[in-house]
Order: structure tokens, then sequence, then C-alpha cells
């Protein structure tokens, strides 16, 4: 599907639109969700997915040797299939670990590589931007290990500036660095990183990459593995699929070599009461009840991107990203945060005399839904110098109607303070 028919031609696939309509004076509000970037509305392809299989095939997977059971471990492990090929031809399965998403995946992958590979001599470089998802854990590794952390700074606070600093990255990772984390796409301000380069200056010093995908995999359709990353993660609802499942894919020397993070049944080869011999593969990463209505529902998400295509998500997103931003700018007292590459597809901002939570409050008497906070990104914030931004995130089902009406209703908002 081309990306002009995008937006408006498949809004009808999305059942939260028509139900959260809001009538009032002979008028109907349509509901403009602009905060895709925190989770992706659900088609009713994967919505009736789910509640097929809970209908009609659910069990327990690898645990029974009848019927249900047998068919929900079929679906799952070709779920796991599914995502291999989704993430890059250089992938296979085994290389597949779900998880309960974005944060649980990269916890178990800081705190793996802190336990195999990581001293007291070692250094970790990750961006001062990045969600607390990809920065607390390797602080928490950083402390273990009593190592060194390493910040990559923005180049400014303003438009073009807002981008990691390579001249900075080309100091900081150095022979002793041990791992460069970053996101692929930021979640505040939207910055595309330079992907190719941070991963070419830490294989020089052969360092480990790990990315954040969580923002990127609905959109983007690079093969990181090929290019070189060690591990990578995201999350099922930003890829218009439900909450409660993730994806942690590692090459397969750190899954034959990482030890498993959470302990219980499934993650075993055999217990003794005096010491227990985990699994291979990924199956040693996923002790418990699997998440398994989440698979089925992660498969039909997939299927539904890939039905639309990435490439025309990212350029749809985007245009309508750039085209709001052009209007917002001549909003008085809008002060705007984002890189205006014309390729990302959030745009940050907040009005001077409007505070950010006061002006989304302010929004949603329009029906307009925008975030407003520090969005899990509080060194960011206070790097910026505001203490809150709003956020404006677009996705496959966003239209131009979204841009005017949030334009109007930002426009408006002084008249409700």
């Amino acid at each position: 599907m081309k990306a002009q028919n995008l937006g408006s031609k498949i809004r009808h696939e999305f059942p939260i639109f028509k139900n959260n309509e809001k009538k009032g004076d002979g008028q109907i509000k349509p509901f403009v969700y602009l905060d895709t970037a925190v989770t992706g509305q659900k088609p009713q392809s994967v919505i009736q997915a789910m509640t097929k299989y809970m209908e009609t095939d659910y069990g327990s997977v690898h645990r029974g040797a009848y019927g249900v059971s047998i068919r929900s471990s079929k679906m799952y492990e070709d779920t796991r299939e599914k995502v291999a090929k989704f993430i890059g031809s250089s992938v296979d399965a085994n290389q597949v670990i779900f998880t309960k998403g974005t944060t649980e995946s990269l916890n178990i992958v800081a705190h793996g590589i802190s336990e195999l590979f990581l001293d007291d001599k070692s250094r970790i470089v990750i961006p001062t931007i990045e969600h607390h998802a990809n920065l607390i854990p390797w602080q928490q590794a950083a402390l273990r290990k009593d190592c060194e952390l390493a910040y990559l700074s923005l180049e400014g606070k303003q438009s073009s500036k807002l981008k990691i600093n390579l001249k900075e990255a080309e100091q900081f990772i150095t022979k002793n660095t041990k791992v460069v984390a970053f996101a692929h796409v930021g979640n505040v301000i939207g910055q595309i990183n330079p992907v190719e380069e941070l991963i070419a200056l830490a294989k020089k010093v052969g360092a480990l990459v790990v990315i954040d995908c969580a923002q990127s995999m609905s959109s983007h359709d690079e093969d990181l593995f090929a290019m070189g990353a060690d591990a990578i993660a995201f999350s099922g609802h930003k890829l218009y699929g439900p909450t409660s499942i993730g994806v942690l894919a590692m090459k397969k020397e750190l899954v034959d070599r990482l030890p498993p993070y959470l302990f219980g049944g499934g993650m075993i080869s055999d217990v003794n009461l005096e010491q227990s011999l985990w699994t291979t593969g990924p199956a040693k990463f996923e002790a418990g009840t699997q998440p398994i209505t989440e698979a089925c529902g992660l498969s039909a998400a997939i299927d539904w991107v890939e039905s639309k295509g990435r490439t025309n998500i990212l350029n749809h997103s985007s245009g309508l990203a750039s085209l709001f931003l052009e209007k917002l700018k001549n909003i008085p007292d809008i002060e705007v945060f984002s890189p205006q590459s014309g390729k990302e597809t959030i745009v940050s901002f907040r009005h001077k005399k409007i505070h950010a939570h006061d002006m989304a409050t302010i929004l949603d008497f329009d029906n307009v839904a925008m975030r407003a906070g520090h969005h899990c990104a509080w060194p960011l914030i206070r790097n910026l110098g505001v203490d809150a931004l709003v956020r404006c995130s677009f996705g496959a089902y966003s239209d131009g109607d979204d841009v005017e009406i949030a334009i109007e209703a930002i426009k408006n908002s002084v008249k409700r303070v």
C-alpha cells in the first residue's frame, strides 16, 4: 500500500477511533490520537486474531501432549520464526527471545553482559538522552561492576543540533569500551540516531552494540544485525500489537553464553536438590508461562505492518509530523524541540505560558490525545532546560485532519486558561 493511501484510508480498521468519538451540541468530535510513541492502537485483525485464538486454540505452550497445547506451541514457535524474518534475513528463530517488553529485554541483556564481560576497568557508553529503560539498567550494571559509564551529549539544544555528538563518540568509545547502547529512534524528540557510525566506532574497539528499537520497528526496516548489532529490543504494543510481549534478539554467541535472568519452569534441563542446569537457546530466558495470547497478537500485528509497508508508514507519519511542525511554529509562545530533518514522526514542544501538563488536559477537551511530562527521560528534559514537554507522535492511522484539529486546539488553548 502506498504511503498516500494510509491514514484516513485505513482508519476504519481501528475500532478505537469510532468508539471514542465525542458527541455534544449537535457535533461529533473525532478522536485525534497523537500518542503513538507511547503505544500504537490495534487494528481489528490483531483483536480478532487474539479473540479467535482464545476461543478455539488456547492452551499451555510446551506443556501438553493434547490438541490445544500442540496447536498453541506451534503458533508460539511460528511467531518466533516470523519475528526473526521481520528483524532481518541474518537472524534465525534461535536468536529470538520473548519477554514482557523492551524494558525487560534491556534488563536481561544488561545484566547478562555485566556478569560476563564487565570489570572495574570497563567502560559503558550510552547517550544522555536515552529512555530510562536503556539508561537505568546500564547504570546498575556499572554500579555492580564498579566500572565507568560515559554519557554522549547532544550537539546542542535546538533544531539540527538535537542529535548525538559523533565527535564526542569518537573520543569516548575507546579500547576499554565493552558496550555501546543507544536507541535507534529517540522517544522524546524523535531523532534518528546514526546507527551505522556508532556501530562502526564500537566494532573498531571490539565493543558490543545493544540497540533499543522500541520506536523504530514499526517504521524502519534496516537489518541491524547485518550492520553489526549484537542485540536489539522492542515491544509488541508499539508495533500495533498487544502489550505484555516484547522481543530480545541477540547474536547466537550471546544467547549461548549469557546467564538467565529469571528462574523457574521451562528454562531448565535438569534439577536436583543440589543444583539446577539451564536449557539452551531462547527457552533459557523464558521462565514461567509464556505470553501465549500476546504472541498470537504479535504475529497478526507483524502481518498487518508488513501489508502496509514499513517504509510507507515512515513516509506517511513523518510527512504529517513535518506538516504539524510547520504549522506549530506559527503559533505564538510555542517552543519546538525537534531535529527538523523531515524524517521524524515525533514533535515535542511547550507553550511558554501554559504548562505541558495543563496543555495536554486542555487538548483533551477537544478529544486530542498527546502525552505530557518527562517521557521517561529525565536527563534529556533537564538538559533541554525545561521541566516537561508535550509530545505529538504520528502513526499509520494518523491523517491530515488530525493535524488541523490539533493545531486549532493548540491555538485555542490560551482561551481555556
